[in-house]
């Protein structure tokens, strides 16, 4: 089942100023920018917080929904809690894409370097599990043929994560999502407007909450295909 933008490919401890403006040391790495993938910041796993991120984007209205803002103007909407959702950016076309966005100090900030979002039911009659195959197993297997990322980079303020890839995550049971109404003709035509079943499929780095100031972190992906997509996001935390 083909959904609208529903996967962002071919379309996803504080740092020191040391660290985060000078070369690092020898046998430094970065990754202690990033929680660590079976980590629970915060008494959440980050699978949880990828989770609870796909049903933040789904809850907001397409007008002032971050997902589809392409500026960064929306950024704040509908955020809450220790995690700043760095909302993705709703394009599958190859280039460079940036974002700005000003972040309060002390939040972690997830990133999605790519996300697919599988929901049901959904108007074609033919989504339906086989005899004999779960729900969870068919929303799962079917979010795997969504995806199409064969090479992944992110930098923070220049530096790189390594094997950014292994953050990957889907989920191990359904979650419950409430889509927008508005959101059933540009994002997801499962959209049912109450609670529905679905899974995610993605890749999500947490990094830490960053010292105030200007920060710049870069996503990069490469598709099976060979299309680049470039996400820059220019954040300011204060």
């Amino acid at each position: 089942m083909r959904k609208i933008l529903c996967t962002l490919m071919a379309f996803c401890g504080v740092l020191s100023a040391a660290s985060a403006q000078q070369a690092p040391l020898p046998g430094f790495d970065l990754n202690l920018a990033v929680y660590p993938k079976d980590s629970h910041p915060f008494g959440v796993s980050v699978q949880g917080w990828g989770e609870r991120s796909v049903q933040w984007i789904y809850a907001q209205p397409f007008a002032h929904n971050p997902f589809f803002d392409p500026t960064g103007a929306d950024c704040a909407v509908g955020q809450s809690g220790p995690v700043w959702y760095l909302a993705p950016i709703a394009s599958m076309a190859p280039g460079n894409f940036t974002r700005s966005c000003t972040i309060p100090r002390g939040k972690a900030i997830l990133l999605a370097a790519m996300f697919v979002s599988d929901t049901y039911p959904c108007p074609d009659p033919s989504f339906q599990p086989p005899p004999g195959v779960s729900l969870y197993d068919f929303l799962v297997a079917d979010s795997k043929t969504y995806i199409m990322m064969s090479k992944l980079n992110v930098t923070l303020d220049g530096w790189p994560i390594f094997n950014p890839s292994d953050y990957s995550y889907i989920s191990e049971n359904l979650l419950s999502i409430k889509g927008d109404p508005s959101l059933q003709s540009t994002f997801d035509p499962c959209i049912t407007s109450s609670w529905q079943p679905a899974i995610m499929n993605g890749t999500y780095l947490l990094f830490r909450p960053l010292l105030p100031g200007s920060h710049t972190i870069v996503r990069k992906t490469t598709d099976t295909k060979g299309i680049t997509n470039t996400f820059t996001y220019y954040l300011t935390i204060k």
